[in-house]
Parts: C-alpha cells; sequence; structure tokens
C-alpha cells in the first residue's frame, strides 16, 4: 500500500524532470511538426517517424536490459500503442496541414479536462483543480489564439484535432489502468511499432508518403525535423509521458498541454522574431498560474488520501 501511495504522489525530483521534458520537448513539435510537414504527408510522417524511433527505443531498451511485458498485457499495450501512435498522431498531423500550429495547441490544450473527465470515477479531480483546467484554458486562449483567427478557423480539422486530444487522453488512462509491467522504452517501442505499422497500411492503400512524389525530393530541413521528433519526440518525451502517467493523478500529468503554447510562442518568438504582445504575456502568466494550482490541488488531494488511508489503518484490530 505505501509503494502504491507513493506512486499516486509522484515524490521527488524524477517526476518533476520528467514533466519539465515532455512539456519542452512536445511544445517544440508543433514547430518540428510544421517543418517536416513541408515535404512529407501525415501518412508519410507517421510512417517514417515512429518506425525509427520503435527501432531506437528497442534498441535501448535492450542496451539497458529491460524486462518485456507480461503476455496477457500486450492486448492493452498494443491498443493504447495503436491509438497513441497512431491515430491521435495522424490525426493531429493532418488537421496542421489545415490549420495553424497555434490553433492546435489550444485545441488540444484541455487534455488535463479529457483525462479528468474520463477519469472521474477512479480519480476524481477537486474543485480546486477543476478551477486551475479552467483558468489553463483561458490562458491558452490569450497565448495562442491568433488576433485575426476568423480565416484560419476550419471546422472539420478543428474537430479531427479535438478528436486527437480525447482519444490520447482515453488511451492513456487505459494504459495506465491494464500495464503495469516491462521497462518504459521496451514498451515505448511496441507502443511505436503500431503507430509504424499503421501508416505502412495506409501507404499500402495508396495514400502518398511525400508531397512531392518520391523521397529524394524530401529537403534536408524536412529529415532534421523527422530526426528531432524521432529521437526527442518520441524516444525521450514519450517514454517519460508513460512513467509520469504512472505516478501523478491524470489530470497532472495532462497539464503538460497547457505548457506546449508557451513553448509555441517562445520559440516563435526566439527563432522567428515574432512580436510578444501584453496578451500574450499576461496569457503565459495565467498558464504559469493554472499549472501551479493543478499541481498544488493533485498533490493536497494524495496528501490527503494518503491521511485517510494511514488513518484507517491506524483504526483496525491489531495494529
Amino acid at each position: 500500500m505505501s509503494e502504491s501511495l507513493a506512486a499516486r504522489s509522484g515524490h521527488g525530483w524524477l517526476p518533476w524532470i520528467a514533466f519539465a521534458a515532455i512539456s519542452l520537448i512536445w511544445g517544440s513539435t508543433w514547430l518540428a511538426h510544421k517543418w517536416a510537414l513541408a515535404d512529407f504527408t501525415p501518412v508519410g510522417l507517421l510512417t517514417v517517424r515512429f518506425l525509427m524511433a520503435a527501432v531506437a527505443c528497442f534498441a535501448l531498451g535492450r542496451i539497458r536490459r529491460e524486462s518485456f511485458p507480461d503476455r496477457a498485457q500486450l492486448k492493452p499495450i498494443l491498443l493504447a500503442g495503436l491509438i497513441l501512435t497512431g491515430i491521435a498522431n495522424v490525426a493531429t498531423a493532418w488537421s496542421l496541414t489545415h490549420i495553424p500550429s497555434g490553433v492546435g495547441a489550444v485545441l488540444q490544450a484541455p487534455i488535463p479536462v479529457w483525462m479528468a473527465l474520463f477519469s472521474l470515477r477512479t480519480d476524481p479531480l477537486s474543485k480546486t483543480g477543476w478551477l486551475a483546467a479552467v483558468l489553463g484554458l483561458v490562458g491558452v486562449a490569450l497565448v495562442s489564439i491568433p488576433e485575426n483567427s476568423g480565416s484560419d478557423f476550419s471546422v472539420l480539422p478543428s474537430l479531427v484535432c479535438i478528436f486527437a486530444a480525447a482519444s490520447w487522453s482515453w488511451a492513456s488512462l487505459y494504459q495506465r489502468k491494464h500495464v503495469n509491467s516491462g521497462g518504459l522504452l521496451t514498451n515505448a517501442s511496441l507502443q511505436m511499432l503500431q503507430g509504424g505499422l499503421l501508416g505502412l497500411l495506409m501507404l499500402g492503400l495508396g495514400f502518398p508518403a511525400t508531397t512531392h512524389g518520391s523521397f529524394s525530393s524530401v529537403s534536408p530541413a524536412a529529415w532534421y525535423a523527422v530526426a528531432y521528433l524521432v529521437v526527442f519526440g518520441s524516444c525521450i518525451a514519450f517514454a517519460a509521458y508513460l512513467y509520469l502517467t504512472k505516478v501523478w493523478h491524470p489530470a497532472r500529468a495532462g497539464s503538460f498541454s497547457y505548457l506546449n503554447p508557451v513553448v509555441a510562442v517562445g520559440l516563435g518568438a526566439w527563432i522567428g522574431g515574432e512580436p510578444l504582445s501584453w496578451r500574450v504575456a499576461i496569457g503565459l502568466a495565467v498558464i504559469l498560474l493554472a499549472v501551479g494550482v493543478l499541481q498544488y490541488a493533485t498533490i493536497r488531494g494524495a496528501r490527503r488520501d494518503a491521511k485517510r488511508l494511514l488513518d484507517t489503518a491506524a483504526g483496525e484490530p491489531g495494529n
């Protein structure tokens, strides 16, 4: 019981390091996706990225001598992987060919809300937590919605982007509940293989892999973006996310999506020379406040649950 409580509260620095890595890396992958999709189609990017990432993660898992998952848990691992690395990723990539990356980031920011809704029965979020979730949405809207966004809004791609966030959240919770064996990198490699195989199936059905007809026409910049997505966006961040969903409340772990637009805006100002308005500055402050409140709410809830269990155990006969 004590190990379970420690896992839920996520004590120590490792969960925070994982959270920082996910927030920074996946915040930057919105820009990397845009660069890669200049020459790759969403299906081509899905295939190349996750086949390469699956091989890399599996090799790293063997080097670390990680254990394989139990055979009984292969089905939930592969199902979650099909949704996480396959369906959700190709849906997001397709939507980014029709809407700006900033709009995509704000549409997928409610991941903590989706996860809180899907886990109401097992991990209810407190009133303070819900307040933080809504506050985060307000901040993300201030940061990410363009000044003149009317011409950039497209209904179907936006709905697909929202669907990707919801399906990602459900698969994360499904995996958290049903998978408790196997090494992080080994499990990640099996799940990424699902995304790569889905891409191969779609290529076999006639979907193009590149926008120009052949891999020889892919620019070095697009390949660099793919390499970044493979090493950082897949191997490092995905393994960190699998770990974080095990040790933190689902909504708390999903709050990385609130920080993604912050990273995207920062990169835009640094690399693209985009100005930072007062509206954006206020939005950044609101987001950071929301993340802080959500972290506090879930930590306080975990401590309260731990105290309740300890008090219950102390009152049991024989103690």
